[in-house]
């Protein structure tokens, strides 16, 4: 987002059009120091115009910088009369272009959502494959898009459902989540007759039984809900399944990675 550059340029809007820097032309040579100032402020606006994708702005802006350059040897006297006409014509076509852009606020507490778009090391760095969707998915929150950030999330755990059904050796491919689940669930309870089992492999049934069960209860409640166009969800669901999801995945983390 590129909010604290409006708020910037906004800054330098006002400095420079009220001219106070430019009034007092007593002669030539404070005449030229302000010049050298008024060019000063001109590229600053040009970068931040720039950085805004307003490039009817900066050609503007660039036009007014060899106009600056021009009057080098104009009386003093005119200088504050120079300077107002071009701060005028700066500012008003600026702010023509601003208004034809269209910019996001996004609430404080969702900020962080969308900058730091991620569910945590452990579980990024587990789940390589799902850091689109993730960061989709936090940023579809931020923006309040909230069946778009539930559609992603649903993607995401898809991803450690693939991983989850290879610890087991379950099929994945082009089979429907119930399947899946199943064939894990299956696996997760011939653990016990396994002879290569480990050692702590009563802990892992538990945690992958577990697993598979909150699997299949996603399945159930959200997973087949958003795959149909009647799925839409409002801003506490998704934030509430956003919350879930980003827990499970960090949970799938301490035991399986891609």
């Amino acid at each position: 987002m590129k909010h604290a550059r409006v708020s910037e340029l906004v800054k330098h809007l006002r400095h420079f059009s009220t001219c106070a820097n430019y009034s007092k032309a007593d002669d030539p040579k404070h005449a030229n120091t302000q010049l050298v100032y008024m060019d000063a402020d001109l590229e600053e606006l040009g970068m931040l115009c720039a950085e805004l994708d307003l490039q009817v702005s900066v050609l503007h802006i660039r036009e007014a910088r060899q106009h600056v350059v021009e009057i080098k040897d104009t009386s003093p006297s005119s200088l504050a009369g120079v300077a107002s006409i071009l701060s005028a014509a700066v500012c008003g076509n600026i702010e023509k272009e601003l208004s034809l852009k269209r910019f996001f606020l996004l609430p404080s507490e969702r900020v962080r959502s969308y900058d730091e778009p991620t569910f945590g090391t452990d579980a990024d760095n587990s789940f390589p494959s799902s850091s689109f969707d993730t960061s989709e998915a936090c940023k579809c929150f931020a923006l309040r898009r909230s069946t778009a950030c539930v559609f992603h999330l649903m993607r995401v755990l898809e991803i450690g459902l693939g991983v989850f059904a290879g610890r087991f050796g379950v099929p994945s491919d082009h089979t429907n989540w119930h399947n899946i689940i199943e064939g894990i669930e299956k696996a997760v309870r011939g653990m016990g007759s396994d002879p290569s089992r480990p050692a702590d492999w009563k802990d892992q049934q538990e945690f992958f039984s577990q697993a598979a069960s909150a699997f299949m209860f996603i399945k159930d409640a959200w997973r087949n809900y958003t795959a149909h166009a009647r799925g839409k969800y409002t801003e506490e669901e998704a934030e509430t399944i956003l919350i879930n999801v980003r827990g499970f995945m960090q949970k799938l983390a301490t035991r399986l990675h891609e």
